[in-house]
């Protein structure tokens, strides 16, 4: 029974990541499979609907039913981005003791939606709800590094950037060189760029479609957390956020 299992659960995966529909010979090769089990296999999915056949070719594809489950399923509160995100947020202050924070894009800003709070007695604390910029925060600038070039150019031209601190980046060139470089290592930074004496790190987290929807960050005084502490703790930011999108069914870019 749990083989039968498996080898079903194989041709509805073999199916689904395949571009145009398959024979039966094709699956049978692809799995290592007989062709009667694999033909058995199919009839049993189609009449449940989870494949189809194209009588004009005899292949199949993946049938109504199997997508009617997963957008069911899309909607589990499993699959809730603030319940996927709290447990990446308890162990990223677990492991660096400061605090972490969830945003989520709201237009042309982030809002703090989660936070676990440092243990340390002096601590950074923002409150849940609040919006602040893209350009001059980690969380808004992981999530800007992540958009298509003619949507972030938009936000460039569009957005006036004020300078909260003398080390806030308001050219559009500087800018644009900070997010090449965020993308490129997958986290991004925020170097006391809006509160002098805060240092932040964040990378993003992408649904099943492949876009960006929020950002994990870590944030905390610089004389604690570093600009060179905050980019040896980007890989371990990057690397939640990471399981947090793939909990979300994100399977990567190619």
């Amino acid at each position: 029974m749990i083989q039968s299992l498996d080898r079903a659960l194989d041709v509805l995966e073999a199916l689904a990541e395949a571009e145009d529909d398959l024979s039966v010979s094709q699956l049978s090769g692809q799995l290592g499979l007989p062709v009667g089990t694999v033909h058995r296999l199919l009839n049993s999915l189609a009449g449940r609907g989870y494949v189809s056949q194209d009588p004009s070719n005899r292949r199949y594809g993946p049938g109504p039913q199997l997508l009617q489950v997963a957008t069911r399923a899309a909607t589990s509160r499993r699959f809730s981005l603030a319940g996927v995100a709290r447990p990446a947020l308890q162990r990223l202050t677990e492991a660096t003791g400061e605090t972490s924070n969830l945003l989520v894009l709201q237009g042309r800003e982030v809002a703090y939606s989660e936070q676990v709070p440092s243990p340390h007695l002096v601590r950074l604390f923002t409150e849940v709800g609040q919006r602040v910029p893209l350009y001059c925060t980690a969380g808004g600038k992981a999530i800007l590094a992540t958009m298509p070039e003619v949507e972030r150019e938009r936000y460039l031209a569009e957005v006036a950037r004020r300078p909260w601190t003398t080390k806030t980046l308001v050219s559009a060139e500087a800018l644009r060189s900070e997010l090449h470089l965020s993308a490129e290592r997958g986290f991004a930074l925020d170097d006391e760029e809006r509160d002098l004496g805060v240092c932040c790190v964040a990378a993003p987290i992408f649904d099943r479609t492949g876009r960006c929807i929020a950002a994990l960050s870590i944030s905390g005084p610089s004389n604690r957390l570093s600009i060179e502490r905050a980019i040896s703790l980007g890989p371990q930011v990057c690397a939640e956020a990471l399981a947090c999108s793939a909990a979300l069914g994100f399977v990567g870019k190619d």
